[in-house]
Parts: structure tokens; sequence; C-alpha cells
């Protein structure tokens, strides 16, 4: 028996489709998470070359890459529903729609966002269950670091700088998740001085920002462990205090740049490095 639900998702947009939903193709990695994470796999009939977690996502068929979606593989597959991300705004989501094929954009760079998605997933999969009790779970998990985290002041939330390409010193700016949950863990980025999404400071504006933690991404490419390598060896940073006092750490990308369930667990551990103490 189907229903109609009408939802707002991340863009903004009024979308009602029917449900549930049998045929389900996910465009990006965190939506591939949230699908996992409610048990709905089954459903999962294709997915990006990004989608890699958990490790069964990789066994599942190939669409293409973030901007690289190929219509032909979706149009052999016939999906009934459709997850994509902001990036796919660009005009992805439009033709996929003039194609026919009922499509939902759910990425948020906050954690309530993140389990809007998860519900509004739970609903088209028949999941509502499971998606209370996982947002509830997650939701308690985050709430145990910012009641320890939201009444800090500013002098005691650490500056953190964060390596996100080590090529190009790129960071995370206002308006990343990266930005959110360092907040939320009681810290300061100081990426979201040097501007908005993923601003590229020079190791001046590093330097003179001078950074009490410096966290490299970790995880991807072929030498996973290369921008913490970087960041601990880089002579043009030396001098900041994050170098000075050897609080220069690693952290799983996936952990603090993906819109999916691990955003908690990316808080949490953040919260560990920035307040020992507390955590």
């Amino acid at each position: 028996m189907t229903s109609h639900l009408s939802i707002t998702d991340h863009a903004g947009r009024s979308v009602t489709i029917e449900i549930p939903k049998h045929k389900i193709i996910s465009l990006a990695p965190s939506n591939t998470e949230m699908v996992y994470a409610l048990g709905a796999q089954e459903l999962l009939h294709g997915v990006t070359e990004y989608c890699d977690f958990p490790e069964a996502a990789k066994l599942i068929p190939r669409v293409g890459g973030y901007t690289t979606v190929d219509i032909d593989i979706i149009n052999e597959i016939q999906p009934d529903l459709i997850l994509a991300g902001t990036i796919h705004l660009k005009g992805i989501v439009s033709k996929l729609e003039e194609l026919g094929y009922p499509v939902i954009v759910l990425e948020s760079n906050t954690i309530s966002g993140m389990l809007t998605a998860i519900e509004i997933i739970g609903q088209c999969t028949g999941k509502e269950a499971v998606a209370e009790q996982l947002v509830e779970s997650l939701r308690a998990r985050a709430e145990a670091v910012t009641d320890k985290t939201k009444d800090l002041p500013v002098e005691k939330r650490p500056r953190v700088y964060y390596l996100h390409e080590s090529q190009t010193w790129k960071t995370f700016g206002a308006k990343t998740i990266g930005d959110t949950l360092t907040d939320l863990a009681g810290g300061y980025n100081i990426g979201r001085d040097f501007g908005e999404y993923y601003p590229y400071p020079t190791f001046s504006d590093i330097v003179n920002s001078n950074p009490d933690i410096i966290i490299a991404e970790t995880g991807y490419g072929e030498n996973p462990m290369e921008p913490l390598n970087i960041a601990l060896n880089e002579p043009a940073i030396e001098s900041t205090k994050a170098r000075k006092s050897g609080r220069v750490y690693g952290i799983s990308s996936d952990l603090v740049g993906r819109a999916g369930p691990r955003m908690v667990e990316g808080l949490e551990e953040l919260a560990r490095i920035f307040h020992p103490g507390l955590f």
C-alpha cells in the first residue's frame, strides 16, 4: 500500500513522493551511509565511486562520481528514488527530474540537519522505527558532548586549523561540517576567518593566526597518512603554537567532512582532542 510523503529537502525544495520506495540510487556517500545505518541497503541499486563505507557499499553498481553521473546507467536501473547532494543542484537534479525520477537533496553541515535526513530516508524506506531509534541515539551522544562544551568561554576554546588538502593547504571555512563540529566540540576554527566553504590560506595566514591545534584529514588517496606527515614536518608553520606544543593530530576525513551518521563520531573525537580533561 502506497501513500504520499511531502517534505522540504536540504535545498529548500518542496518534494512530494509516493512511499515506500523499492529501488534507490544514492549520489552522495553520506546518503549511502544513512541507508545502511537504517538497514535498508537491499534497496540500494546504485551508488557513486566515492561510496566506500561500509565496506559492502563498494559492491553496489557504480553510477559515476559526484559530478559525473552516468544517466545511461540510471536509465538502466530505473530507480523510484534518487538521493542527491547539494553539488548536484548545478544541473543534474533538474535533468533527472525531467526524466521522471523523484529526487531528494539531502546534505547538511549540521547534526540536526543530518538527523532530519535520517528521518526522511526512514520514511522513504519504511524504516521509521529504526530511524527514530538511531536519531535518539545519535542525538544523545551529541548532547553528551555539547552539554560540557556549550558554555566554554572564548579563552578556553583552542584555535584550530584543519589541513583539508595537503597540496594546497585548503581548509574548512564557515558553513562547513568541520566548522560546525569544531564549534560544538568546544574549539574555534580559524578557517572561518578566511572565508566560507573551503578557502586557501597562505602559510603566512596560518602562522599569523597561530593555531593551538592543527588537525590533518587522513584516510584518503594512495597515501592516507600523508596529510598528517606534512602537517608535522612543514617548516613554514613550525613557529605555530600547535607545532611547538606537539598538538598536531590526524583524523579521518570521513568523520569531519561527510554529512552522515559518523559526524557524531567526529564530534566525539574532536572533543577528546580539544579538551582531554573533560572527555
